[in-house]
């Protein structure tokens, strides 16, 4: 019998054992070492909160999976649009995008809602609906679209620009006002009695300069930033919809986690929401003293006038319905 080195049948087969009892005692910790490397995707400069909210998000998530999970951000449009964004992310190509909640009506259409006018009484009101809806509403879109909100990216409401008072919906009539390009938004408008122009938003500067529109609708901080109040004087206090954006991801790379990266992922997205939301409102007040010092022409709206006038929208985009319904349970 040969017994060189030690290595004879019984030595390996023990060795073999035990090396197999070693990975069945290993299989749980190297479940717990998953690493993934994502790539996150965004429309807007890195100075943005939409841009800076992502990073927060992919600094935290590696800090609470010590290491295991790597988010690097790509800002800017450098890989595309909103949309492109999204269509990448169900091929794998982009793990974590940051459309406006809007955009996924393209895949889940009750998303829609997002974008109905006055559906929020302020902006801690639309916080608390997306507190008490977030569980329901990911779990809705992700059976329908294969997608997951992880968290939504605050913004403020979006007001009016123009170079008119404009107080009441009857002062929007015969109003050429940009907005976005979709019928929801274009329907809104005119139900205001404005005459509502669709425009990609990087042509808006050089039609109000152009008059070729008389004005357009945005959140403060984006209509500061871009100029606007160079060519528009005044500024009307509508509050007419609160669209946040959010954090996106596929819900089969979410559902390939294990539990304790799953956590990790809620826990940085909630964080992240924590982290954003006061930053956003601090924002908005500091470019409200700056418009202001730059003599735009400030005005209180009759809001309830403006809701009024969109009461019936819900009857013509019926997607969102059932979450119009479900919003206005939370007080």
């Amino acid at each position: 019998m040969t017994t060189k080195g030690h290595g004879g049948p019984s030595r390996r087969y023990a060795l073999g054992a035990l090396a197999g009892a070693g990975a069945l005692v290993a299989m749980p910790s190297l479940v717990r070492a998953q690493k993934v490397s994502w790539i996150g995707a965004t429309a807007v400069a890195p100075s943005d909160f939409i841009a800076q909210s992502i990073d927060f998000f992919a600094k935290r998530v590696g800090e609470i999976s010590k290491g295991q999970i790597t988010l690097t951000n790509h800002h800017g449009g450098a890989l595309g649009g909103e949309r492109e964004h999204i269509e990448a992310m169900l091929q794998g190509a982009v793990h974590m995008a940051t459309p406006g909640q809007g955009i996924l009506a393209g895949w889940y259409r009750p998303a829609e809602v997002w974008t109905h006018p006055y559906l929020f009484k302020d902006v801690p009101h639309k916080d608390r609906v997306w507190d008490a809806v977030r569980d329901e509403y990911i779990k809705d879109v992700g059976s329908v679209a294969k997608l997951r909100p992880i968290a939504a990216i605050p913004r403020m409401p979006r007001q009016l620009s123009c170079n008119k008072v404009v107080k009441t919906p009857a002062e929007m009539k015969g109003l050429k006002i940009r907005v976005p390009e979709t019928a929801l938004w274009r329907r809104t408008f005119e139900m205001f009695g404005a005459s509502p122009t669709p425009l990609p938003f990087p042509e808006v500067f050089q039609a109000l300069k152009s008059n070729i529109i008389d004005g357009q609708e945005n959140p403060i901080a984006l209509t500061w930033n871009s100029g606007i109040f160079d060519a528009n004087t005044h500024l009307s206090l509508t509050e007419h919809m609160m669209q946040d954006n959010c954090l996106l991801m596929s819900e089969a790379v979410y559902q390939k986690l294990s539990p304790e990266l799953r956590q990790a992922v809620d826990q940085a997205a909630r964080d992240s929401e924590a982290e954003m939301r006061p930053k956003v409102e601090a924002d908005d007040k500091q470019i409200m003293e700056k418009i202001k010092a730059k003599k735009i022409v400030v005005t209180e709206v009759d809001k309830a006038a403006f809701a009024a006038s969109v009461k019936k929208l819900v009857d013509e985009f019926p997607a969102g319905r059932k979450w119009v319904e479900r919003f206005a349970q939370v007080s």
